[in-house]
């Protein structure tokens, strides 16, 4: 087994050996576009571990903490087995382009870099990503996803795809926060729903980091009716521990206390401050210690930072360090700290918790959710949301120096074994194999409505309401489908996620791109019995792309005017049936931006003459207003001679 590969200290024997094995892999390369086999023992057991998480987080030149931890310390385990190769995501074509030898290097096994390096390297990576082959998905290939997928719709649309096409997939659930918890955007919740969707929908194995997340996972799977996918309990090992770094000198000039997370409503911030608050009007300023809270600035975190900064951090007793703080300070952090706090309201699993045990520190956090599991009896729990049973706890267990050092010695004593990154490495494997030995997960093909339009974008935030004129012109565009003008439907992803599935490129706010060579997938539950017909809306601008469908209704091909409207045939059935038609862009170089782009879909009746006209003439109306703003640009008037003289047209 590899020894764990840390960023500090490195094994290099271990990695060395690893390097020589992904050397020695047979990647056959071709030009761009073409597809490329990655030879492992059996082609079709071949496994991807999905890293795009961990290198575009690279790019930012942060340190590597969280999900992005996880990534990076189980990576090396996992890849350490000759069928296993690390992807990225390519998203302008949606599809999983292998990593060469020198960037798995790099990035995942040789982290010793300093962080300029590594978003150098990361950077050049996804560029290369752009012209690489993809990795060519079989049936039985094992996908397997580590990061925050959900933040990555992208990533979540090119994993539909691949298990469309016989990959299993596999989900490292971390935490259900967005749907046990109020404290995400309405964006990052919109996005989560879709990501639950996903796993539950598509998934073979969907192992979690705590016993708490995959109870969370399995209730939420019973209130939707469906069944859970199999999964393993991971826990997680520090991120941090004594003996990486020197810590012999304290980052602090006086004593202190630490909150270690990204600043956010769920952390609970605001409570720590109040129970600061509460302990220097009871006690003195004196004898309380300072409060060092470091992690970077997140979300709904306004109450505390409005409070933090009115009271000058509560004369200087409480202090927020914001900025990337280095792996190598924080270990000095919590070497030096008198004990630590953690309030938050819900985790799923509790790293700094963890941390805090492994330099002998007390944590005093909130009884909820996973920190249990993090913390075991090692730590002093408190009533969730309250300050003053912080306040209090922190009183009798934290202050006292007789009182701390009887729970560090207990710390101490402890002679449980240590969770590792090998063990949960080994845990996802063992759901990896166990996703490989499965049938394959069957295809989705959702319930529509006849005659309803379902749009292939997220809707947009409208604008403040103090603006009438631009809350008007967003709810008459954005508000309204473009074919039927019905209002938008808040959550058309329940249908258009495992509705419209293939090769597309990263969503934009007008709907998908589908580029010439590239094929999606509309697959459905017929809405009514009898002959029906698949509309589906293009997006407006100048250029012809050619087109070949394939379906129930026969194959065709079509020349279609960007902005016009594609009728497909869906053929004869009987309501309920599942019905799927194959579109590939064949040519779109007579295009101004190279692509078909697609909008939104309806099904109507193969005789329902009038609405397949209303859909028409909405296209016309949208291809008219693009060339009137076209014919009135000063472009346009400036080169009028010369379309006269070639014969094209002055007006």
């Amino acid at each position: 087994m590899l020894k764990p590969v840390t960023r500090c200290a490195v094994d290099p024997n271990a990695t060395n050996a690893l390097i020589t094995k992904i050397s020695a892999a047979s990647i056959h390369r071709e030009p761009r576009d073409t597809v490329v086999r990655v030879v492992g023992p059996t082609l079709a057991a071949m496994n991807a571990l999905d890293v795009t998480d961990l290198v575009e987080f690279l790019q930012r030149q942060e340190s590597v903490s969280g999900v992005q931890r996880v990534i990076a310390e189980t990576a090396p385990f996992l890849l350490a087995h000759d069928d296993t190769q690390a992807v990225v995501l390519d998203r302008g074509r949606g599809v999983f382009v292998p990593l060469t030898h020198d960037e798995t290097s790099m990035l995942l096994l040789q982290r010793s870099s300093e962080r300029p390096a590594l978003a150098t390297a990361a950077t050049a990576c996804l560029a290369r990503a752009r012209e690489g082959a993809a990795v060519e998905i079989e049936v039985g290939t094992v996908l397997t996803f580590l990061g925050a997928a959900w933040i990555n719709d992208a990533l979540m649309m090119a994993a539909r795809d691949a298990q469309a096409r016989g990959a299993r997939l596999v989900f490292l659930l971390y935490d259900l926060t967005p749907v046990m918890e109020a404290g995400h955007t309405a964006a990052v919740n919109r996005l989560f729903d879709r990501y639950l969707n996903l796993i539950t929908q598509c998934a073979s194995a969907v192992p979690a980091i705590s016993e708490s997340s995959r109870r969370d996972y399995e209730f939420h799977c019973t209130q939707q009716r469906t069944p859970a996918p199999p999964g393993g309990v991971t826990g997680l090992p520090c991120g941090l521990t004594p003996g990486q770094y020197d810590t012999t000198e304290s980052p602090w000039p006086r004593p202190y206390a630490l909150l270690v997370g990204t600043v956010e409503s769920r952390k609970n911030h605001i409570v720590a401050l109040r129970a600061w608050q509460q302990m220097i009007e009871q006690i003195g300023a004196d004898a309380v210690p300072d409060l060092v809270c470091v992690g970077r600035l997140g979300w709904h975190a306004n109450e505390f930072l409005h409070e933090y900064v009115m009271t000058h951090g509560l004369g200087g007793k409480v202090s927020l360090l914001s900025t990337s703080v280095p792996d190598e300070e924080l270990a000095r952090f919590y070497a030096h700290a008198q004990f630590t706090v953690y309030p938050s309201r819900y985790e799923g699993w509790g790293l700094p918790v963890s941390e805090s045990i492994a330099f002998g520190k007390l944590p005093i956090v909130a009884s909820n959710s996973s920190l249990a599991e993090a913390g075991r009896d090692l730590a002093v729990y408190v009533e969730t949301g309250s300050a003053s049973a912080l306040a209090d706890a922190v009183r009798r267990h934290g202050l006292g120096r007789a009182a701390r050092e009887a729970h560090e010695a207990r710390i101490a004593a402890d002679a449980s074994a240590p969770i590792t990154w090998a063990r949960v490495a080994d845990i996802i494997r063992t759901d990896m194999d166990r996703a490989a030995a499965a049938k394959g997960r069957q295809p989705v093909f959702p319930e529509i409505e006849l005659n309803r339009e379902y749009m292939l974008s997220v809707p947009q935030p409208a604008p403040d309401g103090g603006h009438a004129d631009k809350y008007l012109a967003h709810l008459q565009s954005e508000g309204l489908t473009p074919m039927f003008g019905q209002p938008r439907g808040e959550r058309d992803f329940e249908v258009v996620d495992p509705a419209v599935v293939g090769e597309l490129g990263s969503p934009q706010t007008w709907g998908v791109e589908l580029r010439p060579g590239r094929r999606v997938d509309v697959r459905l539950r017929r809405p009514a019995d009898g002959p029906l017909t698949l509309l589906m809306a293009t997006r407006s601008m100048p250029g012809v792309a050619v087109l070949d469908a394939v379906g129930p209704g026969g194959p065709s091909r079509q020349e279609v005017y960007l902005g016009s409207v594609v009728s497909l045939a869906l053929g004869d059935g009987a309501a309920g049936e599942p019905a799927q038609v194959s579109i590939t862009v064949l040519d779109a170089h007579d295009s101004v931006e190279g692509f078909l782009g697609l909008r939104s879909f309806a099904v109507v009746l193969a005789d329902d003459l009038r609405a397949e006209v209303a859909a028409q003439r909405s296209a016309a109306q949208a291809l008219r207003q693009e060339l009137d703003f076209i014919q009135g640009t000063r472009s346009w008037k400036v080169t009028a001679p010369l379309r006269k003289m070639k014969g094209r047209g002055a007006n």
